[in-house]
């Protein structure tokens, strides 16, 4: 049993779901362990959002800190804002489509006051619903990674692999941000880059208890704009490669990943995918980046040369009849 209540700070982040967000906050409301600090940060939504929350917390007369943007600056800024006002020992957060369970924050603060300052975050499994809050087969981690047993301890090496931890099931030291920096900013989302980082310095723990449901539904990031998703893989992957520490093993399976993304984007037609490729053998030197990028480079060539002489010879049919009328 905890001698002391150490304070949390809960973190909400709104953006467009305002079917969701009473469910959301109400899960906040019945939480168990009482010791915490309320921030709520709204990105601009477009729908009523605002005002729902607004007319709850007044409902209720919650004390909160509730950031309400003019405009929409993504979720790493968002988190970085709300980390700013952020005075609890631990960091607990959670999107306005996702729910905690009641004891949540109560379990989780036991655990982490019995660990050493070495361990700096602590992760649970998390169920999964529909969009009408129906159960869905699969938990999250296993929906996410198929794994023998639940890591803990130092486990970057198994998230070098693949993000497999539902963040709305952590709790993590406030103070860990101090070591390694706060959110990083040209991501499209939060998570993964930020678990690398922290697994680098920290050891994490595993809750067996579920803490959290987490919401699929057709505004989910993880259902659209597939392409950006790429983008922000093979950035966070790049990333880890440059910081350096990694075993011969640990960089072939970025370069992997990264040469996955580039396909992928290539078979999407994207533009920016052979960018990508000459991004990571400049960083890299792999061999088969090299190879790939002049195949792309070659085919680019011939496929511009082919439009040219589709253009002249367009130009010259209709030259023809003025030349020889």
């Amino acid at each position: 049993m905890m001698i002391s209540n150490p304070l949390v700070s809960t973190i909400v982040l709104s953006y467009n779901q305002s079917r969701f967000v009473v469910e959301t906050l109400e899960s906040i409301r019945a939480q168990t362990y009482k010791a915490t600090q309320s921030i709520i940060v709204d990105d601009c939504s477009s729908d009523d959002s605002v005002a729902i929350i607004d007319r709850w917390l007044h409902d209720h007369g919650i004390h909160c800190t509730f950031v309400r943007h003019q405009e929409n600056k993504g979720i790493c800024k968002s988190l970085n804002e709300a980390l700013s006002v952020a005075n609890g020992k631990y960091i607990s957060m959670v999107a306005s489509d996702d729910v905690w369970l009641p004891d949540k924050l109560e379990r989780q603060v036991e655990i982490m006051e019995s660990q050493p300052v070495s361990v700096g975050v602590l992760y649970s499994d998390a169920f999964q619903m529909d969009d009408h809050g129906h159960a869905l087969p699969d938990m999250f981690i296993e929906a996410h990674r198929k794994l023998a047993e639940m890591p803990q301890g130092l486990i970057l090496d198994t998230l070098l692999a693949g993000n497999f931890i539902p963040a709305m099931t952590t709790l993590i030291r406030r103070s860990c941000y101090a070591e390694v920096g706060l959110y990083d900013e040209s991501l499209p989302w939060e998570d993964w880059d930020m678990w690398l980082r922290l697994a680098r310095e920290y050891s994490f723990v595993y809750s067996p208890t579920p803490s959290a449901k987490y919401r699929i539904h057709n505004n989910s990031l993880s259902h659209s704009k597939r392409a950006c998703i790429l983008k922000g893989v093979f950035s966070v992957c790049l990333k880890q490669f440059s910081l350096g520490s990694l075993d011969e093993r640990q960089k072939q399976r970025l370069i992997r990943s990264m040469l996955d993304c580039s396909e992928e984007l290539k078979g999407m037609n994207d533009a920016e995918s052979s960018d990508i490729l000459w991004r990571l053998l400049q960083t890299t030197g792999n061999r088969r980046a090299l190879v790939m990028y002049r195949c792309r480079r070659l085919v680019s060539y011939k496929e511009r040369a082919n439009k040219f002489r589709s253009r002249l010879l367009a130009f010259r049919n209709k030259l023809l009849p003025v030349l020889n009328p």
